[in-house]
């Protein structure tokens, strides 16, 4: 049973880098096709479609993490204007290129269903596979369909049983996401030191498994103390209020803009 967990996004949803989506016109989907569809199918689909729609949403992006092994992740909440959560993204892409992407839908901040696609990027063709999940008012999975799209051949989503594992990695995933919102669990953040890249300075917080790296102004109280007594933060843990940049040249990164010790 997925769990519900994503009602304890803790306030540094409300702080982080907010944004409103932007105003542009969304295309209208072409109808997908399940086979064989199930009693309500419709009203899921709607439902998601209204809100991909919406203009009105807040878009809270965590952190972005790379785990010590490689791969990275990227979590975004979309929250409506009185704080409630619609949707939310996940992103892991390895050092190969393969990329899974989880996309969640949220109906009275209850889980209502699932997206993932699996693609492998460094391939010449469009290929991909993708699963919808939905679940019940009680969060147990309902109906399950999957379909492969290869070279952008669209093909209906054939019905399959739903598999505990696969339900396991979502509830994983959500639990994932979580913490990476709220930067807790695997994804507290102790001070681990400086770098520099692009002829920019960065500081890198992060744990044993994952970290991530923040450019920042050097004249930063906090990082004034790190850079005189850094053992002395050994065993702190931190909450990072951030923005994210884009540079007119395509160069991404997260900026700096608040620290507190926990």
């Amino acid at each position: 049973m997925i769990q519900k967990v994503l009602l304890f996004l803790l306030p540094l949803l409300l702080f982080s880098c907010k944004e409103d989506q932007k105003d542009t016109e969304q295309p209208k989907e072409t109808r997908l096709i399940f086979k064989p569809e199930f009693d309500g199918l419709d009203a899921f689909m709607n439902y998601r479609q209204k809100v991909e729609a919406r203009k009105d949403l807040k878009r809270l992006p965590s952190l972005s993490f790379t785990h010590k092994t490689g791969y990275s992740l990227q979590s975004v909440a979309f929250l409506d204007p009185k704080g409630e959560i619609l949707k939310a993204t996940l992103d892991q892409i390895d050092t190969n290129g393969h990329k899974l992407t989880y996309t969640f839908y949220f109906l009275k901040e209850v889980l209502s269903m699932a997206q993932v696609i699996d693609e492998q990027l460094r391939l010449s063709n469009l290929q991909y596979k993708e699963t919808f999940y939905f679940y019940n008012a009680n969060q147990s999975p309902i109906a399950c369909y999957t379909r492969k799209v290869v070279n952008g051949k669209q093909s209906p989503y054939l019905s399959k049983a739903p598999d505990s594992k696969e339900n396991q990695t979502i509830e994983d995933c959500l639990q994932m996401l979580s913490n990476m919102q709220n930067q807790t669990a695997q994804f507290s953040l102790s001070f681990q030191g400086f770098d520099e890249a692009f002829n920019k300075k960065f500081v890198q917080f992060g744990n044993d498994y994952y970290s991530t790296n923040l450019a920042y102004a050097p004249t930063d109280p906090m990082i004034i103390g790190f850079e005189k007594n850094p053992e002395a933060f050994k065993n702190q843990t931190f909450t990072i209020q951030f923005q994210d940049v884009q540079e007119a040249s395509g160069l991404q990164y997260q900026v700096l803009t608040d620290i507190q010790a926990n």
